[in-house]
């Protein structure tokens, strides 16, 4: 973990235009990008080529462990809230659940989006207390299948329940 300091040279993300910001993620990641003409975010659009899940940081650092135990890799959103801390694990695209797979994610209060939903993609620089990265995306480096990281999930839920 690296701990930025006051003689930190590294770009903060106030430094990074959010149109470069969504170069980077549609030309080098292939993802499917806009920029919210209010805010200047770069949104992600979920459905078609990217998903995601989205849990609790505590439970999140078990599932990661669970997925680096399978050497897998997904990058990680997280996303300060006002009482908690949540983790969005970026995956391929959704696919089919049976009933118990939806029942056992609910009970770990894990939750997910609906098609064509967005989710605010962080910049590369450091925020203090802001969104940020916990896992930052590699060029060329696929995304975990939506089964590995549910089943990452359940493996998980299972030990600690």
């Amino acid at each position: 973990m690296t701990t930025a300091t006051a003689t930190d040279t590294r770009q903060h993300d106030d430094d990074i235009a959010p149109s470069v910001l969504r170069r980077y993620y549609t030309n080098l990641l292939s993802w499917p990008t806009t920029i919210d003409s209010e805010t200047g975010e770069v949104r992600l659009r979920l459905g078609e080529t990217i998903d995601a899940l989205v849990m609790r940081a505590g439970f999140g650092g078990e599932v990661n462990h669970e997925l680096v135990r399978a050497m897998m890799r997904a990058p990680i959103i997280v996303v300060p809230g006002k009482k908690a801390v949540d983790w969005v694990f970026l995956t391929q695209p959704r696919t089919p659940m049976r009933q118990s797979t939806v029942d056992d994610l609910m009970a770990a209060q894990v939750g997910w989006y609906k098609p064509g939903d967005t989710v605010t993609l962080p910049a590369f620089g450091t925020t203090e207390g802001g969104l940020r990265w916990l896992q930052r995306p590699e060029a060329g480096e696929e995304l975990p299948s939506w089964g590995a990281v549910v089943g990452a999930v359940r493996r998980t839920f299972t030990r600690t329940w």
